[in-house]
């Protein structure tokens, strides 16, 4: 019968055996890896042998007919590769004058609500010392009632159309009554900024927006040529009329001119102007017509109070400029352009 010492002995054999299969198993864990280190090293480590060293000493030409000539290496010519995408003069990014076009595009359907100039600060009255206003009879009243810019230079005319400028027709100043011809009065005063309002009487009658448009763009144009090239330019939305003004006059209908002021804004992107869409403050955002306090008895043109909201509405919608003096806070420090 077993006793205490036979099953001592038993588990101290086992526990041997246990012992022995462990170091085996380490042991074979230690020869793999060094097996699979030298083979890495014979493989990997292997580099190709050196290519022998060409002598520098002339050696005579011994070359028989079965022997061909070794091609020379090409030169390393050190030029740079050429740009795939033509550079881009950062430099002329914020400027009113028109760019090349580098693009295949057209501004067909742009709306002009999208494109105005935003509020940005307020400048003085000083600003439009130097703003001329070019336009009909409807922007003379900026220059008619007190509006608070007296010395602005007003290049305005009754019955004017786009036409009247471009063709250079001699017309009677509504604001200061002097019989002269547009574009000489408009050079002579010498402008840092031309505020443009033309196209009502364009719009009487219908079925003209091409031309108007062709007219209008030859005008921005012939502005160019002869004024300073660092002019900027200001296109303004063409207001609403009272909705019964439709009935005597088809052709100013809202919803047209609101159609028209879309592609006087796509006219703005193309020649390098800037949009104000005065219609903000002037019209009712619903159907376009003229606001009722602001209404005179034609239904087109403004009371005194309608031109005094129109005058502020352009104090607080220009393009920051270093030379603008601004009423309290520069929105270039605001904005931290």
């Amino acid at each position: 019968m077993a006793d205490f010492y036979t099953y001592r002995n038993e588990f101290a054999r086992r526990r041997r055996k246990r012992r022995l299969v462990l170091i085996l198993l380490v042991l074979l864990a230690l020869l793999c890896a060094v097996a699979g280190w030298f083979w890495y090293e014979k493989e990997g480590g292997d580099l190709p042998a050196p290519l022998p060293e060409v002598s520098a000493q002339p050696v005579a030409a011994t070359a028989t007919p079965e022997t061909s000539a070794t091609p020379a290496p090409t030169p390393v010519t050190g030029k740079q590769p050429e740009r795939i995408v033509q550079a881009v003069d950062t430099a002329v990014w914020n400027t009113s004058t028109a760019v090349a076009q580098t693009i295949d595009t057209e501004y067909l359907n742009t709306d002009h609500r999208m494109i105005g100039v935003p509020m940005l600060g307020t400048v003085t009255s000083k600003y439009f010392d130097t703003v001329t206003f070019v336009g009909d009879s409807i922007a003379s009243g900026l220059g008619i009632y007190q509006t608070g810019y007296p010395n602005a230079k007003y290049a305005t005319y009754t019955g004017a159309g786009v036409n009247s400028f471009v063709n250079n027709t001699a017309m009677k100043n509504a604001v200061t009554g002097t019989q002269e011809t547009p574009m000489e009065t408009i050079v002579a005063s010498q402008p840092d900024y031309v505020y443009i309002l033309v196209g009502t009487n364009n719009l009487v009658t219908q079925g003209n927006e091409e031309s108007f448009l062709a007219y209008y763009e030859r005008f921005i144009d012939t502005l160019r040529e002869q004024l300073n090239p660092g002019v900027i330019f200001y296109i303004q939305a063409i207001p609403g009329v009272q909705e019964t003004v439709v009935q005597s006059k088809p052709g100013l209908d809202n919803a047209r001119i609101a159609t028209v002021n879309d592609l006087l804004a796509n006219l703005a992107l193309r020649k390098g102007c800037y949009f104000v869409n005065i219609r903000e403050v002037l019209t009712n955002p619903a159907d376009g017509s003229q606001i009722d306090d602001y209404q005179t008895s034609d239904g087109v043109h403004f009371t005194p109070s309608g031109y005094r909201a129109w005058a502020e509405y352009l104090a607080t919608h220009t393009v920051w400029n270093r030379r603008s003096i601004y009423s309290g806070q520069n929105p270039y420090y605001i904005y931290g352009a």
